[in-house]
């Protein structure tokens, strides 16, 4: 009877140790997540925001690709090629402008 009740006590002893290490182990693995994950979302902020200024604030504008290439700082216009996408009214705005430089020619042959 005595040997059981050491044991028990021992028993509880270990299992609470076990358990304050392992929430010391949770608490000092939480700021190291939190930390990972906000260097993922700054990274995926970076990204997205090259991707806005590739497309929308200068291809959208008509700026020529290769300058867009030189202001992300790419040697290579595949590089630049990956963050730059043409969206529909890009294509619009395009077609619009050959239609009027073909209605011109056009013109010039009518005479």
């Amino acid at each position: 009877m005595v040997t059981e009740i050491l044991l028990y006590f021992a028993l509880l002893y270990f299992l609470e140790k076990w358990q304050i290490q392992e929430i010391l182990f949770i608490l000092n693995k939480l700021p190291f997540t939190c930390s990972v994950l906000l260097i993922i979302v700054c990274l995926l902020i970076n990204h997205l925001a090259r991707h806005t200024f590739a497309t929308t604030v200068t291809l959208a504008k008509g700026v020529p690709i290769e300058t867009v290439s030189k202001m992300l700082g790419h040697t290579n216009i595949r590089t630049t090629q990956i963050y730059a996408r043409i969206t529909d009214s890009k294509i619009s705005n395009d077609m619009q402008e050959l239609a009027g430089k073909l209605q011109g020619i056009e013109k010039m042959f009518r005479i």
